[in-house]
């Protein structure tokens, strides 16, 4: 991590979901308060077991949450980009991070603590409502990538993966790698490749790049799903 730098001529919370609700001056005073950082790819933001005492804000680049089991096998739980938060889900119950936090590409970052959000709940109670949905709406999205890990059919657990990340991103393109989707649902990149041009081949997904998918028929997905 750098120095604390600031986050420039906008504020990092005008367009998350988490603050966008907020009054203009109660999100100055909540980004004055933070603390603004670049982070080098690969660098250990967070490692887990680290305490859970803050919330962080991706302004720029893309991150990594991931966990290592016994064996050193890395398994990647989710990949955020600019505009995502880290660490609500562990605001109210849990005291530790329960995975690392590790920058892709160079990013740039906002910490939050979580005593100046608690403050900010205390004085504005229609946003506390908010909050608790977006919290309501994150451990949803955690439900459901633990449902997209047990699915034992590799088409299955890829059609699952895409009607997640498609849903969360609201029709936007996906923007991830082979390698990344393979760590994302625990498939080797070769089965990914495979099951990617089935579904295109379909014509339930197009390519759009090398790093670009986007999902072109979201309930025909669902349908192969719910009946397969």
């Amino acid at each position: 991590m750098n120095e604390k730098i600031s986050c420039g001529m906008e504020l990092c919370t005008s367009k998350i979901e988490l603050f966008e609700k907020l009054p203009l001056n109660v999100q100055e005073e909540i980004v004055h308060e933070s603390e603004h950082f670049d982070s080098d790819k690969n660098s250990i933001i967070v490692q887990e077991g680290d305490l859970a005492d803050s919330i962080f804000v991706i302004r720029e680049g893309k991150v990594k949450c991931n966990r290592y089991d016994a064996d050193g096998k890395e398994y990647i739980l989710d990949i955020l980009m600019a505009g995502d938060t880290i660490g609500e889900e562990f605001f109210m119950q849990k005291e530790r991070f329960e995975y690392n936090i590790i920058p892709l590409v160079p990013s740039k970052l906002c910490k939050i603590s979580k005593s100046q959000l608690f403050s900010v709940l205390a004085e504005n109670g229609e946003w506390a409502l908010s909050f608790l949905d977006v919290l309501s709406n994150k451990l949803s999205i955690a439900n459901e990538k633990i449902r997209i890990l047990m699915e034992d059919n590799g088409l299955r657990r890829m059609i699952a993966f895409f009607i997640e990340r498609d849903h969360r991103l609201q029709g936007e393109p996906i923007t991830l790698s082979l390698e990344e989707i393979a760590g994302m649902t625990n498939l080797r990149r070769e089965t990914v490749s495979r099951k990617i041009k089935e579904l295109q081949d379909k014509g339930l997904i197009e390519r759009l790049g090398q790093k670009q998918i986007k999902v072109v028929d979201r309930e025909k997905l669902m349908e192969i799903f719910y009946e397969s």
